[in-house]
């Protein structure tokens, strides 16, 4: 009887060992769902004055045409309305549908995470680091709060982001320049990586120069549905615009170099933008002249995160949430730059300071000034390491050890 219950137990932990990767992430994934379902009554101040509002007021007018004519005061483009009209057939509240769809994206983009993690380390398909990057991208707390709580729509854009990135690695791309364009048709904060899809052009030049008129085509494509049923087309591309002048406001609830100057959007939104210029210039320029940087590979990474790293310091009117995109690549920065886990950390750190103010009222954890010169720190770190600690290998013994 004991030999027989020995065998049994054996079976039971061979099966496990042989199946571990599966269990993992079918853990991992239930522990994700738990964590958000717990945030789901919760009601942001955006849901109430902006996400519903515009809900009911597609529900009443037909769903999807409901489009042509509204809803009134919405900054977002069509393509989030095609999703909101679509929720409006479905049963179950519009706070649980909204924030269902955010969580799914948030699922997607960890896949892609994992799938980018697996090509740059060159891991076979049994290794489990590749999954431990999607357990990250999944439990870190921004993706959290921003799809369960929040009930925003970060997640969609930014998975439309980590695709982008994936398709660059694996070198396809026509495939990202579309999936970019989904990005910005989502939301106008993923033009902060488009400087990068420029340098990789100038710096590489093994694709054409015709790819970036997939970006707007895409964007085009995507809109037709909303001009066929009535929309005016300068309704839909004005909206870019007006998400640009909503906030007329130097920072708002972020750490970045206008804590350090009085709230006059007018005196210093033109010099900051034109100083994120110049610096970019700077540090596309030291990229190009070297012949050691080859932009391909875990430094594309280095360079993605960097860049909207810059953008978002730089740049008036950012929100705690721009830096969502940065959120997620840090993920992949975390597993490529394994000697620097203390950035990707704070990275994280940075943002969860301005959301838990605005979900809970309770904050900052850190004042502003404070973060954003650590903020400015990791960026001079990370420059750093890019320039004179740049990858001379990618091969799988060098990235799989």
């Amino acid at each position: 009887m004991q030999i027989n219950t020995i065998k049994f137990d054996q079976k039971i932990t061979h099966f496990i060992n042989n199946n571990l990767i599966i269990f993992f992430v079918i853990g991992v994934s239930l522990l994700a769902l738990f964590i958000r379902n717990e945030f789901r009554g919760w009601v942001s101040g955006d849901y109430q004055m902006f996400l519903l509002p515009w809900s009911e007021y597609l529900e009443a007018h037909g769903g999807f045409a409901g489009i042509s004519s509204g809803p009134p005061n919405c900054n977002y483009p069509v393509t989030y309305l095609y999703i909101l009209a679509f929720l409006t057939y479905l049963p179950a509240s519009y706070l649980a549908k909204i924030k269902v769809v955010s969580v799914f994206f948030d699922f997607v983009s960890a896949i892609f995470i994992m799938l980018t993690v697996r090509e740059l380390g060159h891991y076979h398909k049994q290794s489990l680091i590749p999954w431990l990057a999607y357990a990250v991208a999944l439990l870190i707390p921004t993706p959290i709060l921003n799809s369960a709580a929040w009930g925003q729509c970060d997640s969609i854009y930014a998975c439309f982001l980590t695709i982008t990135l994936y398709f660059l690695v694996k070198e396809k791309y026509a495939l990202s320049f579309i999936a970019f364009g989904f990005a910005l048709s989502f939301k106008l904060q993923a033009i902060f990586f488009f400087p990068v899809l420029l340098l990789l052009y100038i710096k590489n030049n093994d694709f054409s120069l015709l790819n970036f008129l997939l970006i707007p085509g895409t964007i085009v494509l995507l809109s037709l549905p909303a001009i066929i049923i009535g929309k005016p087309p300068n309704e839909i591309f004005s909206v870019y615009a007006g998400q640009v002048l909503s906030y007329p406001k130097t920072v708002l609830n972020f750490p970045n170099m206008y804590n350090f100057f009085p709230d006059l959007y007018w005196q210093f939104a033109t010099p900051g933008i034109l100083l994120t210029l110049a610096i970019l210039l700077v540090f596309y320029s030291v990229i190009l002249k070297s012949q050691h940087i080859q932009l391909k590979g875990p430094t594309l990474i280095d360079v993605s995160l960097l860049t909207i790293l810059i953008c978002v310091y730089t740049l008036p009117s950012m929100h705690q949430r721009y830096l969502f995109s940065g959120d997620i690549i840090a993920v992949l920065y975390m597993f490529t730059r394994k000697e620097r886990p203390f950035i990707p950390l704070l990275i994280w750190f940075i943002s969860l300071n301005g959301y838990v103010l605005y979900l809970y009222g309770y904050g900052p954890l850190i004042d502003y000034r404070y973060l954003a010169l650590v903020y400015l720190g990791i960026m001079v770190v990370m420059a750093q390491d890019l320039i004179f600690k740049p990858y001379t290998s990618m091969t799988p013994k060098t990235m799989n050890q």
